[in-house]
């Protein structure tokens, strides 16, 4: 009878030490959990996060063109006789995110440079383009060293890009002085830049 109890309490000890270790393991696990969720959040807001927020560094997030480094070409210039770099980096941010499918899923990765520069880069990271909002207006720069269907998407991405350049100077019932872009009057810079694109708009 002694040894019958005995087995029963060496039983029931062994159930309750199994019962502990599944509900610490089920209690390691939820943090785990959390922790994947945290980081697909942040995967999700990263993009705004780069170009409206606090700037992080993730290289893998941020693929750079082979030719990064290399002089840059000058695609155009246009004047302004006033500019509002931050409310225009926002707007303009805004535009080139509803660029990035464009022809296709991930043709394009918008990213915040800095304060006053906005990058597209293409999926084949064979070369970008950046938008500088300078004091005395905006410049358009390629980096890299261009693929075929990288040049042949460039130009309607940026046809795009001064339509919405256009439409901030010059549409809509808003003031002069109380435009984020005010342009030179003295040429038609829009059209001049147009006239720089090897493709033009369709």
């Amino acid at each position: 009878m002694k040894n019958l109890s005995c087995v029963i309490a060496s039983l029931l000890h062994l159930l309750i030490v199994q019962r502990c270790a599944s509900f610490q393991s089920g209690r390691n696990l939820m943090p785990q959990r959390k922790s994947n969720s945290l980081a697909q959040n942040r995967r999700d807001t990263s993009l705004a996060a780069s170009l409206f927020g606090k700037k992080e560094k993730d290289e893998s997030s941020s693929p750079q063109p082979q030719a990064a480094a290399s002089v840059p070409t000058r695609l155009f210039n246009i004047p302004a006789q006033s500019i509002k770099p931050g409310g225009l980096r926002v707007v303009l941010g805004f535009h080139l995110i509803g660029l990035q499918n464009t022809p296709d899923q991930g043709s394009w990765k918008a990213n915040q440079a800095s304060d006053t520069v906005l990058d597209m880069v293409f999926r084949d990271n064979s070369a970008k383009f950046s938008i500088t909002l300078g004091v005395e207006g905006i410049s358009v720069d390629r980096y890299g060293t261009p693929s075929l269907p990288y040049l042949l998407q460039e130009s309607v991405i940026l046809h795009s890009v001064l339509d919405e350049i256009n439409s901030i100077a010059n549409e809509g019932d808003i003031e002069a002085k109380d435009r984020l872009l005010q342009l030179d009057e003295s040429a038609d810079a829009i059209e001049e830049a147009r006239s720089t694109l090897p493709a033009r708009k369709a």
